[in-house]
């Protein structure tokens, strides 16, 4: 009995950490940055070391179908039509005035919906995409990978 709940006391501690690591690794590949740096980036200019950044925005609670748009974009990421079924909605976002539609799974989604109410902070680890074959359209993208509630 005694050395079931050692067990169980270590694989929680190591859970925990592991939990807190997953956080410092995003911390790490995703600097914060607000939507003009963004959109400013080049992405041949683009830090190896990166991986997408963190957003401060306020959830507005609005949620709809994604867009065609957003449906190719992905899909010319190399996401392949199997895994886009997982890509349903797009969430709306206010950052600094300016409304962000972007691309969530479903299962984040309902998520969100869970732990926030509506003018509500969070923080966005985002990827972001863009199409840079279309010289003339230079479409982009952030596709939320995971947020945090920010707490006032």
């Amino acid at each position: 009995m005694l050395l079931g709940g050692l067990w169980l006391s270590c694989a929680v501690t190591a859970f925990s950490n592991d939990g807190n690591d997953y956080w410092e690794r995003l911390n790490r590949t995703h600097p914060e940055a607000n939507l003009k740096t963004i959109l400013n980036t080049k992405s041949k200019a683009k830090d190896q070391n990166v991986a997408g950044y963190r957003l401060s925005v306020k959830y507005n609670g609005q949620f709809r179908a994604i867009s065609a748009d957003n449906l190719l974009l992905l899909e010319s990421q190399g996401i392949k039509k199997g895994q886009l079924k997982a890509y349903k909605y797009e969430i709306l976002f206010i950052s600094d005035g300016q409304e962000l539609w972007l691309p969530m799974k479903t299962i984040m989604v309902e998520q969100l919906q869970l732990e926030l109410e509506k003018d509500e902070p969070v923080l966005l680890y985002t990827s972001v995409l863009q199409n840079p074959e279309k010289e003339d359209y230079r479409q982009m993208t952030l596709m939320v990978e995971d947020f945090k509630v920010l707490v006032d």
